[in-house]
């Protein structure tokens, strides 16, 4: 399975970006092989509509999980129609932290 984490950095030392549309980076973890890497959020600028274009963006990338501080409410309606699982965690950790607590 492979989910998504807002990040403030492209590194596993990074914090969790608390702002899920407009984070600098998503780290991509592969549930099954353990892989971890960095994706630009090159939408995170875009005047309206963020959280719903980052959703595609995530479903384009095989992405079925996203962990997250909070989740906008169009982005919400765009994770459930896409079948996208929503995960809400506390911001003040790193990737690596974060990664380290989930269990596959």
């Amino acid at each position: 399975m492979m989910i998504a984490i807002p990040a403030s950095e492209n590194n596993e030392n990074a914090m969790l970006d608390e702002r899920f549309g407009r984070c600098p980076f998503f780290c991509f973890y592969n549930t099954k092989t353990e892989s971890i890497e960095f994706k630009e959020n090159k939408l995170r600028n875009a005047s309206e509509g963020v959280g719903p274009q980052v959703v595609e963006f995530l479903a384009n990338n095989g992405i079925s999980e996203v962990y997250s501080c909070e989740f906008g409410p169009k982005a919400k309606n765009m994770l459930e129609k896409l079948h996208i699982r929503m995960r809400l965690v506390d911001g003040k950790q790193t990737v690596k932290e974060l990664i380290s607590m989930l269990n596959f």
